[in-house]
């Protein structure tokens, strides 16, 4: 109901209205510059597009330097977790609570696997970066 009335009062309308839509643009000789848009990753605003339970950073905000010595660390927090979850299953007095538990068991066994297969690419990218003639 607030946004219906702050539209209302405000007069906002669609980006399209103010600078038209990609095709209009590419009509004007003003499209949209894709090799640009790598050039300006540092304005505006950048979503993180991370699913519920999963709290790696995508690999574009993690330093490599930090990247390699905090594998064990993270191993190490899941593991516990995962310990924690399967004292829970064994505690749990209801089917519900039962299948509650397993399902967080299994969220962490998805990381633990995620975690793996980082730490297998970071460690190949290391070797590719090792490797490299120099230029």
């Amino acid at each position: 109901f607030l946004a219906m009335m702050q539209k209302a009062v405000m007069d906002l309308q669609y980006d399209e209205v103010f600078i038209g839509t990609p095709e209009e643009r590419a009509g004007k000789l003003v499209a949209d510059d894709p090799k640009a848009v790598n050039k300006m990753l540092h304005i505006g605003t950048n979503i993180l597009q991370n699913l519920p339970g999963d709290n790696y950073l995508p690999k574009d905000f993690v330093s490599l330097s930090s990247h390699l010595q905090n594998f064990t660390i993270r191993r190490s927090i899941i593991l516990l977790s995962t310990r924690q979850w399967r004292d829970e299953i064994d505690k749990a007095l209801t089917d519900e609570d039962r299948n509650f538990f397993e399902e967080r068991l299994e969220m962490e066994v998805d990381k633990l696997k995620k975690l793996n297969a980082d730490q297998m690419e970071f460690e190949r990218h290391d070797d590719v970066v090792k490797n490299a003639e120099p230029a």
